[in-house]
Order: C-alpha cells, then sequence, then structure tokens
C-alpha cells in the first residue's frame, strides 16, 4: 500500500492530496491525506470493512495527537464531507466499470493481487486487532502526530 499509488488513484478520481488538504491546518494534512486515500486503498477493491476500520483508527490516533481543539473539529467535519464525496466517486467508479473494477487505473496490481498480499495482510492484521480491542489506534498508524504522511 503506497501512497504513490493512493496519488495516482485519487488523481483519477478527483480527491488528490492537493484537494485533500486545500483548506486543512498543516496539523492534520497528513491524516486528511491518509483518511482520503483509505476510500481507494481499501473500498474501491471491494474491503470497505477495513477501509471503515481504517479510518476509525485514523480518527481515534488524531484525537490522541496535541492538535488545538479547533483542528480536531475542522478534521471531523471535513471526514463527514469527505465520506460522501467518496462514496460519490466509487459510486461513479463502479458505474463507470460496470462493477467494482478488477484493477483501478494507474494500480501496478489488481485488487485482488493487492489484497492478498504480504503487506495487505499485514495492515488487515493491525486493523482486526484495532476492531477487537486488542490494540489502540497506534498500532494502526504509528506515525507520530507531527508526520508528513501517513499510510496503512
Amino acid at each position: 500500500m503506497r501512497i504513490v499509488w493512493y496519488c495516482l488513484i485519487a488523481g483519477v478520481v478527483g480527491l488528490g492530496p492537493a484537494r485533500a488538504s486545500d483548506t486543512a491546518p498543516p496539523a492534520t494534512a497528513a491524516f486528511r491525506h491518509a483518511y482520503a486515500a483509505s476510500f481507494y486503498q481499501f473500498d474501491a477493491c471491494g474491503d470497505g470493512l477495513a477501509g471503515k476500520l481504517y479510518r476509525n483508527a485514523l480518527s481515534a490516533r488524531l484525537k490522541q495527537c496535541p492538535f488545538p481543539a479547533e483542528a480536531k473539529s475542522q478534521f471531523q467535519a471535513w471526514a463527514t464531507a469527505q465520506r460522501q464525496l467518496s462514496r460519490d466517486a466509487i459510486k461513479t467508479l463502479i458505474d463507470d466499470n460496470g462493477g467494482m473494477p478488477m484493477r483501478l487505473k494507474g494500480m501496478t496490481m489488481t485488487c485482488r493481487e493487492q489484497i492478498d498480499s504480504p503487506e495487505y495482510r499485514a495492515v488487515r492484521e493491525r486493523l482486526d486487532m484495532f476492531a477487537t480491542g486488542k490494540s489502540g489506534p497506534e498500532a494502526v498508524v504509528p506515525q507520530p502526530c507531527d508526520t508528513d504522511a501517513i499510510a496503512p
């Protein structure tokens, strides 16, 4: 799961990194990029549950960060709007492909190959541990709060 993959895919459906953070306070920009990317890393390849778990962990991790309350509140409002934008973009992607695509434009692997990869399985394992309460959000999002990039 690579940020490069996200940049290619998000650009195709109109949610590239610049758009995902145009109004983002610098403190939460990496969280916004990761949140937006999750729809294409997980949901667009048919693993909506993993996408939802990742976004929950990402939001919980952001709450642990020493960001101003206003930045956290803005992130939550942005995330609500992003969910609808991404649902619409994925619906368009599905409509244009007559179903879930086998390979999203710009991907080097098919969705099945990605889901079967050791990297994806490791991410999925961390998400399952988070979902069952066996680990906290920092196990899913280990990057520091002031990071420039977050990738699953």
